[in-house]
């Protein structure tokens, strides 16, 4: 196996599973991810005309007559090469057989794309040290106030929540003025204080008393004219961390970097979704910020918001080469969606618009996981 570059090459079975695939082969680094229509006998076909790569990946669909099929594909690799098998079927006992039989990792379909990226970072041979027992913690940040990151934080933490069940912590770091009462169509209730100043001791009850509860799903932490500590930089990391412990995923809107602690948090992150707005402004902050942030398996997506006007200054195509991430979601400029939205005091995410659309799309980009396999 090549030290520079980890081969890897994918024969899947669903349009889900080519789409979590292509988007971490634009996302990791020193790894040549090719992904392929097909089955396993496609794939056996595949190494018999180009050898193996480093790894292969089979979709074993529904699991029937999975054995002899993988019989007939250790035929054509090498003991060196790496399998990794996926399947509808979530069941220890296959998950075991599977492992005594040599297959080096089994994921259940469709795809979590986080699981997916820890277990390619392990098998090139890095070492994973993560625990299961915490949710996801995704940041969502831009270079400037009004380039939409409140509206996305809201709305992607509601439609995990409603739409995909998950047990959500939306923590607004604005501390001085929070908009998600209004992205959400609520009244203000701040208590984001009561969790930050007492982390160490965080618990169901404490929790309970300092979140809005929107819903029995969806957890709103923000304050209201307050500021962060100015000592103790590390009681807000030490609080999203509690978090994570609590809930299956925590949203972070982070709205400026101007207190150390907000690097911190954005660098222990699992996923980090950056907006533009496709201004130059935006372009020097976000490369800026790339090349400050080290976290090997942080998973990063880049999201175009045309929040003021249906064309960006700066092309699509040069922002994605220069920040060197592909852009993955582009929102529309839909003023009438926004209006809507205040006039009933509903989040966007309940209307059906080209907007909330393409705010759908990035939730499932960014969750990218099964009802089964929520936190």
């Amino acid at each position: 196996m090549s030290e520079s570059t980890f081969n890897v090459v994918a024969f899947v079975l669903d349009d889900h599973s080519e789409q979590v695939l292509a988007q971490l082969a634009a996302d990791l680094d020193n790894q040549s991810i090719q992904v392929q229509k097909g089955d396993i006998t496609k794939a056996k076909l595949w190494c018999v005309k180009n050898g193996a790569p480093d790894l292969l990946i089979v979709d074993g669909g529904d699991c029937v007559d999975l054995e002899t099929s993988l019989s007939e594909l250790a035929n054509h690799c090498p003991p060196q090469m790496k399998l990794m098998v996926l399947g509808q079927k979530q069941e220890v006992t296959l998950y075991r057989h599977l492992m005594f039989a040599g297959v080096n990792d089994y994921h259940t379909t469709p795809l979590d794309a986080d699981a997916l990226r820890v277990s390619l970072l392990h098998l090139q041979g890095h070492q994973v040290k993560a625990s299961f027992r915490t949710g996801k913690i995704i940041c969502v940040l831009g270079s400037s106030g009004g380039c939409g990151v409140s509206t996305i934080a809201s709305n992607l933490g509601y439609y995990l929540a409603e739409k995909q069940s998950q047990r959500v912590a939306l923590v607004d770091l604005d501390l001085f003025h929070s908009q998600h009462p209004i992205l959400l169509g609520t009244d203000y209730e701040p208590n984001l204080e009561n969790i930050i100043q007492d982390a160490d001791r965080i618990d169901e009850t404490l929790l309970a008393h300092s979140s809005h509860q929107l819903t029995s799903n969806l957890h709103l932490f923000y304050g209201q004219d307050s500021h962060l500590p100015k000592s103790g930089n590390s009681a807000i990391s030490e609080t999203v961390t509690s978090l994570a412990e609590h809930y299956g995923c925590v949203i972070i809107d982070v709205p400026n970097l101007h207190n150390p602690a907000l690097l911190e948090v954005i660098e222990k992150a699992d996923s980090c979704i950056y907006v533009s707005d496709y201004s130059l402004n935006s372009y020097r902050f976000l490369a800026k910020l790339r090349s400050r942030v080290q976290s090997t398996y942080q998973r990063q997506v880049l999201v175009g918001n045309l929040c003021r006007k249906t064309k960006g200054r700066v092309p699509k195509s040069e922002l994605s080469k220069a920040l060197g991430i592909e852009l993955s979601v582009e929102l529309p400029f839909d003023p009438k969606a926004f209006e809507k939205s205040e006039l009933l005091s509903k989040p966007i995410m309940t209307q059906s618009t080209k907007f909330s659309k393409k705010l759908s799309q990035l939730g499932q980009l960014v969750c990218s996981a099964s009802l089964e396999g929520k936190g």
